[in-house]
C-alpha cells in the first residue's frame, strides 16, 4: 500500500491484486487434489507421462506423416516449446517433473546416453534442451523442404500399400 503522506510503500501488507482467477483456480485444484489422495509422485508421473506422450507423438508425426500442413503446425509447435525453453531457461515439463520427482527426464536421458557411450562434455541442462530443440526443429523443416521438393520436380514416392496416403 502506498502512504500518500510520505510516498513510500508499505510492504507489511499483502498484494490483493496478485490473487487475480487463474491463480485461485488453479490452488484450488491443487488443494482437491492433495485433499483427494494425489501425491507429489503421482502429480510428478502425470507430468512426465504427458511429456513422454508429447514426444512420442512429434516423432510419429514426423516419422509416418508426409502431410506438409501437418509437419508446418509440428513446426510451430516445436518452436513455441523452443521459445518456452529460452524465456523459462528449462522445459516447463521438465521444472514440474523436478519439483514433484525430485529427478527429471532431461536426467533420465543422459543416464542413458552416459550408459550407451556418449558423453557429453557440456552439463548445462539448459544447453541440451536448446540443442534437442534446434535437432527435432532441423529435421522436421528439412522434411518439409524435401516434400517441397519432390512435389516441385513431380518425383513420385512408390505408395506402398497406402502409406504415404
Amino acid at each position: 500500500m502506498i502512504d500518500s503522506e510520505q510516498g513510500k510503500i508499505d510492504k507489511k501488507e499483502p498484494c490483493n491484486d496478485c490473487e487475480n482467477m487463474i491463480r485461485t483456480k488453479c490452488n484450488q485444484i491443487i488443494e482437491t487434489a492433495e485433499n483427494n489422495g494425489f501425491t507429489n509422485k503421482i502429480l510428478g508421473l502425470i507430468y512426465t507421462y504427458i511429456h513422454y506422450i508429447i514426444i512420442f507423438s512429434v516423432a510419429f508425426i514426423f516419422s509416418f506423416n508426409n502431410n506438409i500442413l501437418h509437419l508446418c503446425i509440428l513446426l510451430i509447435i516445436v518452436s513455441l516449446d523452443a521459445f518456452s525453453i529460452i524465456v523459462l531457461h528449462g522445459c516447463p515439463l521438465t521444472h514440474l517433473e523436478q519439483k514433484y520427482l525430485h529427478t527429471n527426464t532431461c536426467e533420465e536421458r543422459s543416464q542413458l546416453l552416459n550408459n550407451a557411450g556418449i558423453v557429453y562434455t557440456c552439463e548445462h541442462e539448459y544447453e541440451k534442451q536448446v540443442e534437442l530443440m534446434i535437432n527435432v526443429w532441423t529435421l522436421i523443416a528439412v522434411k518439409c523442404l524435401l516434400l517441397i521438393l519432390f512435389k516441385t520436380f513431380n518425383f513420385k514416392l512408390q505408395n506402398h500399400n497406402n502409406i504415404y496416403a
